[in-house]
């Protein structure tokens, strides 16, 4: 009944060859899953599997703004939820504590540009806290 379920109200849409996709052409293929099923939400997962060829000219804060402009313009367009799953950058003083959006590899945008934002953390060691914990922030 849940495969039932998933198949009835999620569409994936997926690059099947060796380019990575551009968000342009995440964009595209989410507007005709809005026009043909109607959807209402989007999730890009992983958000640093996006092509992030940029122009020379464009440093990589400038080009990570005008892409969440890209998206959110998509989203208010066609009234639709969109959903970015991102990591951390790889900290290199990192405690085991949760990361925050500022962590985010790329830019201080994920922040400034975000609707809303969730993190979502667990232990990595028993020191931390028990492994079977997840942290909702």
């Amino acid at each position: 009944e849940g495969l039932r379920w998933i198949s009835q109200y999620f569409y994936l849409i997926r690059c099947e060859d060796d380019t990575l996709p551009s968000i342009d052409w995440v964009l595209e293929l989410a507007k005709a899953a809005v026009l043909r099923y109607g959807i209402r939400g989007l999730v890009v997962d992983p958000y640093n599997e996006l092509s992030h060829l940029r122009p020379s000219n464009l440093t990589e804060t400038e080009f990570v703004s005008q892409l969440l402009t890209k998206v959110k313009r998509f989203a208010q367009t066609n009234d639709c939820h969109v959903w970015f799953v991102a990591h951390p950058r790889q900290l290199k003083e990192w405690t085991g504590s949760p990361p925050n959006l500022y962590d985010i590899s790329g830019s201080a945008h994920f922040v400034n540009k975000a609707d809303n934002g969730i993190v979502v953390h667990r232990n990595r060691t028993a020191e931390q806290g028990p492994l079977d914990e997840v942290q909702v922030l």
